[in-house]
């Protein structure tokens, strides 16, 4: 089946859930631009308090690109400019300047461009299941600048080193330590934890929570 962006809106929130399986949920190119076309249309929406991403099983987050794409839509040099910096690097652009606070809700495989998603959110809340990496460099190639520096603005030089030219795979409470998410829930108390998070954030004035969200 073909993976696809589920939206969901509940009062004043927005739950986008990346919804592709039988893949660990990796986005195939249209999945990059559905979810960048969603957060670009919340975007616009006066009403809208929070955006939640998540994965839409609990085995992961996002794996990342659907790798299975490779062979055609990243065969020549001008497909892999246009998909790193139209597909890719427009869909976290789009989440990053989204005046909407985003948080990321991650459970199990959170790698690659999965990663990515996470790094330009506000708040990454991660379940213990929850795993991080970007070993994209045992596919032969490294990953894109403007992909690079959004990892690079959260966790500085050291750790970026460790994900991109070392390859590590960090649990959540790792993952923790090293400043890459916000907070470790039990596997049993996320969906709460989630909810409790959404509800603080829609406790604020809209105009206060997007006024803080621009000065951060």
């Amino acid at each position: 089946m073909a993976g696809k962006i589920v939206t969901e809106q509940s009062d004043s929130h927005v739950t986008l859930t990346i919804s592709h399986p039988e893949r660990r949920n990796a986005l195939t190119v249209l999945m990059w631009q559905e979810l960048a076309a969603q957060v670009r249309e919340l975007s616009r929406e006066d009403g809208i308090r929070c955006v939640v991403i998540r994965g839409g099983t609990a085995e992961a987050f996002s794996a990342g690109a659907d790798i299975s794409e490779f062979g055609t839509a990243r065969s020549t040099r001008e497909q892999v400019v246009r998909f790193h910096e139209e597909y890719v690097g427009g869909c976290l652009n789009a989440i990053a300047t989204c005046p909407v606070p985003v948080v990321a809700a991650i459970q199990g495989a959170c790698f690659g461009g999965g990663l990515e998603i996470a790094a330009v959110c506000d708040i990454r809340i991660a379940a213990k299941c929850a795993r991080f990496g970007a070993p994209v460099g045992r596919l032969g190639f490294p990953l894109a600048f403007g992909e690079t520096e959004a990892l690079f603005r959260l966790v500085g030089p050291s750790v970026t080193a460790e994900l991109l030219i070392e390859g590590r795979l960090f649990d959540a409470r790792t993952a923790y330590e090293k400043g890459l998410v916000s907070r470790v829930v039990g596997n049993d108390d996320f969906e709460r934890e989630v909810a409790a998070a959404v509800e603080n954030i829609c406790a604020s004035g809209i105009l206060a929570a997007r006024s803080h969200k621009r000065q951060i």
